[in-house]
Parts: C-alpha cells; sequence; structure tokens
C-alpha cells in the first residue's frame, strides 16, 4: 500500500485544484455575455430608488455591497429608510437591521415617509403594517453586535427568508474601535464575500470623520471614518450630506429666498463598480413625511400601498 507523505503542502495542493477549477476559457461565459446585453424583462422592476431624481442612475444589484455615508445627523438613516421603502415597493424582500434604535421608531419613521405625513391615522398604520407582510422584516437588537453574529443574521435572511437586501445601520455598532482598521477591513471583506454568495445586495451604513473646518462642506468616500477598505472593497460608495447653513439662514429669516432656492440635501454616487453614472444630485427635504423630494415644489404622495 502506497503511504501518503507527510511532506506535501495540503494549502498549495488545495490552491492548485482551486485553479484547474476555476481557470477556463472565456467562451464558457457567453450565455452570461449574453444576458449582460439582453433587452430587460418590463415586467421586470430595477432595484433602484424611484421616489427621487437617482431613479434609472443606480441599481442595487444582486451580490454587491453599497456603503452609504455621511457625517454624525446628517439624516443617512432617514435616507436608507426611503430607500428601503423604495425597495420593497418593487417586491424586494428586504431587512433592516438597525442596531441604533427600535424598530418601532424606524417604522414610525418610515410609516410618515410611505403615508406622507406628520401624524398618519390609526387605520392608515394598520394598513402600512399589513403591507409590509412579505416584504420587509426587522432585526430586534439594539447595541453592539458581534461581527460574526451580524453576518450570520444575513446569511440567515439570505437563505432562509429568500431575502434580496440588507441594511446594516451602522457600522460603528459591529465594529466599535475606530482603530481597529483589521476588525473594520476583515468586516467588509466577509460582507463583500457573503454578498457575492447569497446574492443579497448589502447596504452598510457608515460614518465621515469630523471635518476640521466644519460640515459646509460635503464629505467624499476619501473621508470615511475608519480603514480604508470600506470604500475600497465596496461596489458603491454614495454620501448623504444635509445643508446645516441653509438651515441656519432660514431661522433668522424663513423667507429668504437665497436660500429657500438652494436644496436641503447633496446626495452624491461617489463610486459605481458595475454602473456608468457617477455623480451629485440636490434634494429637498419635507419634514412633515420626512422624505427627500426632487425639488421644493415637489407634492408628497403616498406610495401605493398595493397588495
Amino acid at each position: 500500500m502506497q503511504l501518503i507523505p507527510d511532506t506535501i503542502d495540503w494549502q498549495a495542493y488545495a490552491q492548485q485544484t482551486e485553479a484547474k477549477v476555476k481557470v477556463k476559457a472565456a467562451s464558457v461565459f457567453t450565455d452570461e455575455l449574453l444576458a449582460e446585453f439582453a433587452p430587460r424583462d418590463p415586467k421586470h422592476k430595477p432595484a433602484e430608488m424611484f421616489s427621487t431624481k437617482l431613479r434609472d442612475r443606480i441599481e442595487f444589484r444582486p451580490g454587491e455591497l453599497t456603503a452609504w455615508a455621511g457625517y454624525n445627523g446628517h439624516r443617512k438613516s432617514m435616507f436608507t429608510g426611503q430607500v428601503a421603502l423604495d425597495l420593497i415597493t418593487a417586491g424586494y424582500r428586504t431587512l433592516l437591521a438597525s442596531f441604533e434604535m427600535q424598530p418601532a421608531r424606524s417604522l414610525a419613521r418610515m410609516a410618515r415617509q410611505a403615508l406622507g405625513g406628520l401624524r398618519p391615522a390609526p387605520v392608515s398604520l394598520q394598513a402600512f403594517s399589513r403591507w409590509t407582510d412579505g416584504r420587509l422584516w426587522m432585526f430586534d437588537h439594539v447595541g453592539r453586535i458581534d461581527p460574526q453574529a451580524c453576518l450570520g443574521v444575513c446569511r440567515y435572511f439570505a437563505q432562509e427568508l429568500k431575502g434580496a437586501h440588507v441594511f446594516v445601520d451602522s457600522m460603528m455598532m459591529v465594529c466599535g474601535s475606530e482603530e481597529s482598521m483589521d476588525e473594520q477591513k476583515q468586516f467588509v471583506t466577509d460582507l463583500v464575500r457573503l454578498a457575492q454568495e447569497t446574492g443579497l445586495h448589502v447596504h452598510l451604513v457608515t460614518h465621515c470623520r469630523k471635518p476640521q473646518n466644519g460640515e459646509g462642506t460635503p464629505p467624499t468616500k476619501y473621508d470615511l471614518r475608519g480603514s480604508a477598505a470600506i470604500s475600497d472593497q465596496a461596489h458603491n460608495v454614495i454620501t448623504v450630506w444635509s445643508n446645516k447653513d441653509k438651515h441656519l439662514a432660514l431661522q433668522k429669516d424663513p423667507s429668504d429666498a437665497v436660500a429657500l432656492a438652494k436644496p436641503d440635501a447633496r446626495v452624491c454616487v461617489e463610486k459605481q463598480r458595475n454602473g456608468s453614472w457617477e455623480g451629485a444630485v440636490g434634494l429637498w427635504w419635507d419634514s412633515a413625511s420626512m422624505r427627500f423630494c426632487d425639488d421644493r415644489m415637489s407634492a408628497v404622495e403616498p406610495y401605493r400601498l398595493a397588495a
């Protein structure tokens, strides 16, 4: 009987075997290539933000990671809540894992955005709650969570509940130390791998460093707090910035025409690896509905809560 020698480098052997399996002729991918250029099914609703002028400019594709970034208090979570509403309206099963806010508070914000008002009637809230069945899930946990536990929640949602989108809000509740660059890099690497393996689109809310010269200048992808791996590995990086100078000007003079003409927020697609558009759009804020609008004259209509 021939014995297997102890001197075999099993790691090197495994890498060679993987290479033999994964190195393929380009023509093997002909079907996938054709699919890239095939006309889109008119019944298909793309995973995009239809409620703002970002529509048709960025799509949240399966197997990708989007980093949502901004200064503290600049309504990142508010904006991503509206993104989630657009996705579930289009039929995408979505999980909101907010570690900074109780589920009921997050739902209250989303209900105002969906129903278009400050204090929705109880019957409307009940209709909204029924409408979320089979569309929206909440992870009932507030506070710090271990990275592996967070990854486990995402994988469970993808595999057991056939989910399509997960919002992780926020990075600092998973990797608490800004100094632990290795932990952050590993977590983002694991999120990218998880998205690729499951087909999930992972939305990761993260923060930007406090600017030395104030918050009057919008951040860029280079201002993300912590490891550069966040923006390097993410497929998409989108920054959300609130125009607080405008808010201060209107506090002094509510009829200031110059201030009123300026957008309340700037949302910038800093990076879109698999898309063709990058750039910024100005949006206006409707305080009653907590919704972002294309312009200050836009009428806030309720979402169509179809069965």
